[in-house]
């Protein structure tokens, strides 16, 4: 979130072509010469207090030490750090903050849109560190950290349907950057053909070599900590595991992406329509087995019966390795 408020709202790019302000502020300490310039306080009259905190000046920098205190206090809190490990983690993140803003974001602009700031690192670290301090207030109102590990381990046993979509759902993407990727560097990969057998040869890798190489798992797999073995929790096989995706991805299931690329294919309208019919019914007989697992009626989806397998969470392994 605090990412997003430093680079949010986006300009037009041809807007921020045209500007000509400067964009970098190396006066270190600047910030509090602008607020006694532009601001004033009569200790008599609460107005102004009011239009004190009212200033840019002002609560700019208030919102500044505000951004990066959560960050000072989830180090100590979560991570136990010590204050001299947050005051550097600190002082690089809004580094960070302030780089990203200086690039352009990245090069995406031609120009900076926001000022490169020294008294944002200052502030930000002085945020940071007051979340540092104030951490202790906080933490008596919260569980402990050993509690929170052992509420995820204990939970991260199951393996769920949100947590199997969630790693299928980054498989999915992986696969269309690199199509979207060969698309655009080799123009023959946009016709429908090499667009579908490079798919084929996409979903071939990421779900048969991958697996086979990496212990079962895919990379969505391993990012949620995913891995496949038989019902009998053993490795499983080459052919089970093309079994458990032929079906799953072309037969049972297929994607959205693939269906369309099919119907793009020059083929007889007659196979079109039996493709169709057939992957309607599975479609169907696959919603029916998704819903028969939700209710807890079957333990397992169709495609990983047929296969004899199923998918097994690592993360407790990962908890008895860490204990040992």
């Amino acid at each position: 979130m605090a990412y997003f408020l430093v680079i949010l709202p986006l300009p037009a790019k041809e807007l921020v072509a045209h500007y000509t302000s400067s964009q970098a502020q190396l006066e270190l300490g600047r910030f509090i010469k602008d607020i006694l310039v532009s601001t004033s306080i009569k200790w008599n009259e609460l107005g102004s207090y009011l239009s004190f905190f009212k200033s840019p000046t002002v609560y700019t920098v208030l919102f500044n030490l505000v951004l990066t205190m959560p960050f000072g206090v989830y180090l100590r809190y979560y991570y136990k750090k010590k204050w001299y490990h947050v005051l550097f983690l600190t002082f690089f993140l809004s580094l960070f903050f302030e780089l990203t803003q200086l690039s352009g974001l990245y090069g995406i602009y031609p120009r900076s849109y926001r000022l490169f700031d020294v008294d944002d690192l200052l502030i930000n670290t002085i945020g940071g560190m007051i979340g540092f301090l104030i951490a202790p207030l906080i933490m008596h109102f919260l569980p402990s950290r050993e509690h929170l590990d052992e509420k995820a381990f204990t939970k991260g046993q199951t393996v769920s349907l949100t947590r199997r979509g969630f790693a299928y759902f980054i498989d999915f993407v992986f696969m269309m950057s690199v199509t979207g990727l060969c698309a655009y560097f080799i123009p023959q990969f946009e016709e429908t053909g090499f667009l579908f057998g490079y798919y084929l040869i996409s979903a071939g890798v990421l779900f048969l070599l991958f697996p086979l190489l990496f212990e079962g798992r895919t990379i969505g797999k391993i990012v949620l900590k995913l891995r496949l073995v038989t019902q009998e929790n053993q490795k499983p096989s080459w052919y089970q595991i093309l079994t458990r995706y032929l079906f799953c991805h072309f037969i049972l299931l297929p994607t959205p992406y693939y269906l369309i690329l099919l119907g793009k294919l020059p083929l007889p309208k007659w196979m079109l329509y039996l493709f169709q019919t057939i992957i309607g019914i599975n479609y169907l007989l696959f919603l029916l087995s998704f819903l028969l697992v939700v209710c807890g009626k079957r333990k397992s989806l169709s495609y990983e019966n047929i296969s004899n397998t199923k998918n097994e969470s690592v993360f407790v392994k990962e908890k008895k390795e860490i204990i040992e």
